[in-house]
């Protein structure tokens, strides 16, 4: 086997949010990955791309109350982990360092601006986003400042990006943090299906989260809807209408088997 072979995973993981507040923390954290992405990169189109996200990042983050949303949650984590104490089978120094990345996190956003709000006093940025969403519209002989700017090495052009996202940092660090609390507290189970379909009772308890891991081999695609008392899935194949042939799979009839994951700490 070789190395590039072992690197591939054997399943496919499907996070789904179980509330409006998770769902924009899942779609703010995708867009800091894309960033972060072409951030590494030294080519300038890929510096242009990293500026594009980074627009579509403030405007997500002046859109949303996220500050409020970060506050109330990291409040509420912070008073569920305290109830863990004493706890048998609980490192009690690993929990100690998370409410203290807790604490820190939660001054760090409080002393904070709205974020989102200081791309409106750039006006460089804000003439390099207005030419941006005309098509074509940011060629040399339109935006000559902004060719200039892509002509920069490339770690100048990156402590720019940097700089440029440093006011949304306490937003992120936070938003990092609670993600890794809620993935972290999960329940599991391996489920299979009955008549490609499956019921997971809540049975009273809240989630953030719901994870779906599937094997790589598998053609199927999960679906779900969901509200305080059960979680529906189902599953089907997805639309191979304008899919090559040699893509297609024949339909399995067999059930399916898959590993479930509930995220956060019910209550």
């Amino acid at each position: 086997m070789t190395q590039a072979s072992q690197n591939i995973p054997a399943h496919t993981l499907f996070e789904f949010p179980l509330n409006e507040r998770f769902r924009t923390y899942l779609r703010m954290e995708a867009l800091y990955r894309r960033w972060q992405y072409f951030l590494q990169k030294d080519d300038a189109q890929d510096h242009h791309s990293a500026l594009l996200v980074l627009f579509e990042i403030h405007e997500f983050a002046f859109r949303y109350d996220l500050k409020g949303d970060l506050l109330l949650d990291i409040n509420r984590y912070k008073s569920a982990l305290n109830l863990l104490r004493h706890r048998p089978n609980l490192s009690e120094e690993k929990l100690t360092q998370t409410l203290m990345y807790l604490n820190d996190a939660q001054k760090q956003i409080e002393q904070s601006s709205k974020f989102g709000s200081t791309l409106s006093e750039n006006d460089w940025l804000l003439n390099v986003k207005t030419r941006i969403v005309v098509a074509g519209g940011i060629c040399s002989f339109d935006v000559a400042f902004y060719y200039q700017w892509l002509q920069q090495p490339a770690h100048v052009r990156r402590m720019d990006l940097e700089m440029w996202m440093m006011n949304l940092m306490p937003m992120f660090e936070g938003l990092k943090l609670i993600l890794l609390i809620v993935r972290e507290a999960k329940k599991h189970k391996t489920c299979v299906t009955q008549d490609k379909a499956y019921q997971q009772p809540l049975n009273g308890s809240r989630f953030e989260m719901l994870q779906i891991e599937l094997s790589d081999r598998s053609p199927y695609l999960p679906d779900i809807s969901a509200n305080k008392h059960v979680i529906w899935l189902r599953f089907a194949f997805p639309n191979f209408r304008s899919q090559p042939l040699h893509l297609r799979q024949e339909i399995d009839h067999a059930e399916i088997t898959f590993e479930l994951n509930l995220c956060g700490m019910s209550s």
